[in-house]
């Protein structure tokens, strides 16, 4: 599976490893090469020490890096300790200690990239990382309130299904991106129309049968 890996992001694909990639075997067994295992040349990285984060940590963006980060973007709960070999920092811990090792790097491979992410983003994190790697958004699904999220999958029939939820006290709206179906009570949820949600609330949309958002 890692040989696949590497091969993908040098047949041109983005391979994007978190914390702890390759450590393990697949007995879960310490692997003795270095790691991230067997991608090491690839990633341009190479890590033995790590640490769990009691608090959050602070980035900021590194010098000439095209990932911008909001003031407010963190890492949280664990610490890889990123040496870098052959790759591009692009984000940095603004702290005492973790600042000798880099949040995030990138390199070149092949037709493709690896990026590597050596903490657990949080939202903010996540957020300018899911812009600077798909700057064209693949889902209709903008301007979500922040307690709103929205998972996709592909049903039997082709069409994609939408699972909507609410993650707060507060009720919420979101604008659907298409002609959608509600899965509980066949309601039409035309493009461009509110979709309301309330306390800790979930809907389940499809694809209108027979719309272009059956294969978006």
């Amino acid at each position: 599976m890692l040989d696949w890996l590497g091969a993908y992001a040098e047949a041109g694909g983005h391979l994007v490893l978190g914390p702890r990639t390759g450590y393990g075997d697949h007995e879960a067994r310490a692997r003795h090469e270095v790691t991230p295992a067997r991608l090491v040349q690839a990633a341009g990285v190479r890590y033995d020490e790590f640490s769990n984060l009691h608090a959050d940590v602070p980035l900021r963006t590194a010098p000439d890096s095209p990932l911008q980060l909001p003031a407010d973007a963190v890492a949280t709960r664990w610490v890889e300790g990123l040496a870098v070999e052959d790759a591009d920092v692009l984000a940095e811990y603004d702290h005492p200690h973790f600042g000798r090792w880099p949040a995030v790097t990138t390199r070149r491979h092949g037709a493709g990239r690896v990026t590597c992410v050596g903490t657990v983003p949080g939202r903010d994190l996540a957020r300018a990382l899911a812009a600077w790697l798909a700057p064209s958004p693949c889902s209709g699904w903008q301007g979500l309130p922040d307690s709103v999220t929205v998972a996709t999958g592909t049903a039997p029939d082709g069409r994609r299904v939408h699972v909507v939820h609410n993650w707060s006290w507060q009720p919420a709206t979101a604008q659907a991106p298409v002609d959608l179906t509600d899965a509980l009570d066949g309601s039409v949820v035309p493009a461009g129309t509110p979709v309301r949600l309330g306390a800790w609330d979930v809907r389940v949309l499809a694809a209108a049968p027979g719309s272009a958002a059956a294969v978006e």
